[in-house]
């Protein structure tokens, strides 16, 4: 049983710590956004990501604890990689450092091949298609504003 709860400390730093680091790095990029909006699905995501890693955990029964915990979280990342909404989930932050803020979000849902920038009505972050820093770049993919 201790090393059960070892092993689980270790499945929290692997699948909560380590992209809470990256979750900081958003959040600083998105200095004067309302980047709360931003932060609570994916701190509620790394939560479930901890529950789902306990499975694994508990059915792997090698040492030392910190290597089990790591194959429980590279079964965690691989599941989230193929499930889509958190796959989608999980490039919206590589976006906000790469653009330096929020990005512009397109979505070619029933081929509407629209895009919505920050501060519109119905912005949605992290469940879209596609990522653009500007709205050129939008343009030039074929995408029109959708205010």
């Amino acid at each position: 049983m201790r090393s059960y709860l070892r092993a689980s400390a270790w499945l929290a730093a692997f699948v909560a710590g380590v992209p809470a680091l990256w979750l900081v790095a958003v959040v600083v990029a998105l200095w004067g956004w309302s980047w709360v909006a931003f932060a609570v699905p994916y701190l509620g995501l790394f939560g479930l990501a901890f529950l789902v890693g306990l499975l694994p955990l508990a059915l792997l029964r090698f040492r030392p604890d910190w290597l089990r915990a790591l194959a429980a979280a590279a079964v965690v990342y691989a599941l989230a990689s193929f499930t889509p909404v958190v796959a989608e989930m999980t490039r919206y932050p590589y976006h906000v450092v790469r653009c330096g803020g929020l990005p512009v979000v397109a979505s070619g849902f029933m081929a509407a091949m629209s895009y919505n920038v920050p501060g519109d009505e119905f912005y949605t972050t992290p469940l879209q298609d596609r990522f653009f820093c500007t709205e050129e770049e939008a343009r030039a993919a074929g995408y029109r504003h959708y205010p």
